[in-house]
């Protein structure tokens, strides 16, 4: 019985096909190329040949090769033109099967024009996709080949007639055998195309290969088959890795080079520093001696000499800083920070802080007030916690611009609360993030004095506690100090 087909319905299908590989080659994405599958099935069951819709291929492959669809593709052109083929030979392959099976139960012979013509076709799809340095391959359900093209056979060094038919485990190396079963399961099961990159042996060793797979879906969904396009993206990768290895020791030479600026600077910053006290003593002490030698009889309690021996006792205590902060920021670079948790009152550790820099205090000429909201009891370091409280009050003390300085403390659950709030210069919003970095300072060196470690110190030592420190700042507005502190001791005991 011969079956009548529509020339019109045809010839529709036949356009709908190509625009649909059109799509797909201008960024439609998957969605076209399923799309243009089904069309292909169609048109194949509604009598158009192999011979025309190769033809269609071939047009698609000039349109790449003129630059059309390049602006969202990441394949090469050809490359995405043997996935075309590679696609849409699978259901004329099986069709023609079928058509040749039926023949030959029935005792009917092929029409030798007929024959013919899918011959010339299909000898035309294999010498396109042959020609393609994509590697493209076609498997049935079983993981047998059905096709293979040139790429195949020079990469692996095996003829296609050795190839068709057969499975991965008898014509590949062991290792790329189960690689290759072990993607083609995922894509079939996932019934869905999937990129990957896959590692395959060549002559100049290992190459990476960036393979696209695509299941082979009858008209319920069920796959039948898999075909596989894949790219040497070898070079690529190797540039890549190169290029990332640049930017590594560009990063790597950035950093050191900004190691170097903050090391000189803070070398700098603490010649002048441990100078300016040294200087300020020398001074306070000649004066001292010439005053002994002018007035043999003077007094230890005249005032004259009272007043030099403070300012003496003032240049000790600030040298003392200095170094201690030198000292601090040496153990805790080089981890040797230790703690030492016993049960504390924040609040009465606070007051003494406070009572101990009485004498600093009263030379800022600010107001300082301690509230203490609700009793906070908790196990820290002792002398650490009184560094951290130190070290933000005389950032207070420093910055406040003699304004009223506020410290409050408070609990949140199983927190302890320590907020410190000065009414000064403020911090702007691009310095915010680096307060707290080691040598880092918000002002001028020459304005203001330290080494710029005092936050760092005390970020450190809240951090080994468990706790976080954060402030809350804008010019002019003056700076908020928060620092939480579980109470239930140190994060860890040694560093």
């Amino acid at each position: 019985m011969e079956v009548v087909t529509d020339p019109t319905s045809q010839t529709s299908l036949g356009r709908e096909y190509a625009e649909a590989l059109r799509e797909y080659a201008s960024g439609a994405g998957e969605a076209a190329l399923m799309r243009a599958y089904e069309l292909g099935r169609r048109a194949a069951a509604a009598g158009v040949g192999i011979l025309e819709l190769a033809l269609v291929h071939h047009e698609a492959l000039l349109r790449l090769s003129n630059g059309a669809g390049r602006a969202s593709s990441h394949q090469p052109p050809v490359a995405m033109a043997a996935q075309f083929f590679a696609e849409s030979l699978s259901p004329f392959e099986m069709t023609l099967r079928s058509y040749q099976a039926n023949a030959r139960l029935l005792g009917l012979g092929e029409p030798v024009e007929q024959n013919a013509e899918i011959e010339r076709a299909r000898e035309q799809l294999r010498t396109i996709l042959d020609a393609t340095t994509a590697l493209i391959y076609l498997k049935d359900g079983d993981g047998r080949y059905q096709f293979v093209n040139r790429q195949f056979q020079e990469l692996f060094a095996v003829p296609r007639e050795q190839v068709v038919g057969k499975l991965d485990g008898e014509v590949l190396p062991p290792a790329v055998a189960e690689m290759l079963r072990s993607d083609d399961r995922a894509v079939l099961e996932g019934r869905a195309p999937r990129q990957m990159e896959e590692i395959l042996p060549s002559d100049d060793g290992a190459h990476t290969w960036l393979s696209l797979k695509f299941p082979l879906l009858d008209a319920a969904g069920v796959p039948y088959g898999i075909s596989c396009v894949a790219t040497d993206i070898t070079e690529r990768k190797r540039a890549d890795e190169a290029l990332q290895r640049a930017k590594e020791a560009a990063e790597r030479e950035r950093q050191l080079k900004h190691a170097v600026e903050v090391r000189d600077r803070f070398l700098g910053i603490a010649s002048h520093e441990l100078k300016t006290p040294l200087t300020s003593l020398e001074l306070q002490v000649q004066s001292l001696r010439r005053l002994a030698r002018s007035h043999p009889d003077v007094a230890v309690g005249d005032e004259r000499v009272r007043e030099k021996c403070e300012g003496i006792v003032r240049q000790a205590e600030r040298l003392t800083i200095l170094i201690n902060d030198l000292l601090d920021v040496g153990r805790i670079a080089s981890g040797q920070i230790g703690l030492a948790p016993e049960p504390l009152d924040l609040g009465e550790l606070v007051h003494q802080v406070l009572a101990a820099a009485e004498e600093t205090i009263r030379r800022s000429r600010a107001q300082v007030s301690l509230r203490v909201v609700a009793p906070v009891v908790g196990s820290w370091d002792r002398s650490r916690i009184e560094t951290v409280v130190g070290n933000l009050l005389s950032n207070a003390l420093k910055f406040g611009g003699r304004e009223p300085i506020e410290l409050v403390v408070d609990r949140l659950e199983d927190r302890a609360l320590l907020t410190i709030r000065d009414r000064g210069l403020g911090i702007a919003a691009q310095d915010l993030p680096r307060i707290f970095d080691r040598f880092e300072r918000a002002v001028s060196e020459q304005n203001f004095g330290g080494f710029g470690v005092g936050l760092w110190v005390a970020r450190q030592i809240v951090e080994a506690h468990g706790g976080a420190i954060a402030v809350e700042s804008a010019p002019g507005a003056g700076s908020t100090f928060r620092v939480e502190l579980p109470l239930g001791g140190a994060r860890h005991g040694e560093h």
